[in-house]
């Protein structure tokens, strides 16, 4: 008896500097800016921070530039997942089985091993409007140069396109491994007793596919509620507040021009409350514990 109790203490004191190391590094960020979020304090005065109760959350309200974050970032939410999710599928069925699918598949995911930061650098030289390709091919068709970055609506497709590219890889890779799983017998056996390619692929490899689906399907909406590199890379929000994705919103209020602490809290606590709430409803929605077993 007495030695188990000695080996639990010692299991514990071995633990517990990863524990005081977690605290610190989660719990008590979380805490503090919850915190903050109820107080009035700003790095560019010298003055200690101020209650002032609701106001930061009152002020989000009456913030239009928070508003159009939230605009441009549910414009990412209901344009880019769905068709990043139906071009990752397609691709995945497109080149199962085809020659050359290695090859193939190993190309079709580079986007997605390149870091953000370097893809944003990447894409912002495409996106020059006097030396950029993609203006260059443009006028190879007798058609006027596009202002990529100075335009609020070819700015928000510029965003778009980058976030397809990069992420449509991911949405396929996970698919593709999907369909690598699924037992060939079975969808053989559906063409041997009838069935077109299609009616399998949409009767028995797509239900079977779903739970992969609804996961990578949560995996985006929450990448794409916390967007941040790619805005700050290519259009650093602009022109104007066209591209401010709410994540970056609340990095120029709280570090690079505001510096309010007590405000970027407030909406970082927003954030939270969004991200864990509409996760939890999607994983409600689509029963995905009791597809997964959880």
């Amino acid at each position: 008896m007495m030695n188990s109790k000695k080996r639990k203490r010692t299991g514990f004191l071995l633990i517990l500097p990863l524990l005081i190391l977690f605290l610190g590094l989660t719990i008590y960020p979380l805490i503090y800016m919850i915190y903050m979020s109820f107080h009035q304090y700003s790095l560019a005065s010298w003055e200690e921070p101020r209650f002032i109760g609701w106001e930061n959350y009152r002020e989000i309200l009456r913030d239009r530039t928070a508003s159009s974050s939230v605009s441009f970032t549910l414009f990412l939410l209901f344009t880019a997942v769905p068709l990043e999710i139906l071009l990752g599928i397609g691709i995945a069925f497109l080149i199962r089985d085809v020659w050359g699918e290695r090859a193939l598949r190993s190309s079709l995911i580079i986007p997605m091993t390149i870091p953000p930061v370097v893809a944003g650098i990447a894409w912002k030289m495409l996106y020059n409007y006097e030396f950029g390709p993609i203006n260059y091919f443009i006028s190879l068709f007798g058609l006027p140069k596009v202002s990529w970055l100075g335009s609020q609506f070819f700015a928000r497709l510029g965003v778009l396109l980058i976030d397809v590219w990069q992420w449509t890889p991911f949405i396929f890779l996970v698919i593709y491994a999907g369909l690598q799983s699924i037992p060939r017998d079975v969808v053989e056996a559906s063409l041997v007793d009838g069935a077109s390619g299609w009616s399998a692929m949409r009767y028995i490899e797509l239900p079977l596919l779903r739970p992969l689906i609804w996961v990578t399907l949560i995996i985006r909406v929450i990448d794409v509620l916390k967007l941040f590199d790619i805005v700050y890379m290519v259009t650093f929000g602009g022109p104007g507040s066209a591209t401010h994705s709410y994540s970056f919103y609340i990095y120029k209020v709280g570090i690079s021009f505001g510096w309010d602490v007590g405000y970027a809290s407030a909406l970082s606590v927003i954030l939270l409350l969004v991200v864990t709430i509409l996760t939890n409803l999607l994983i409600r929605f689509l029963r995905l514990s009791e597809t997964l077993g959880l």
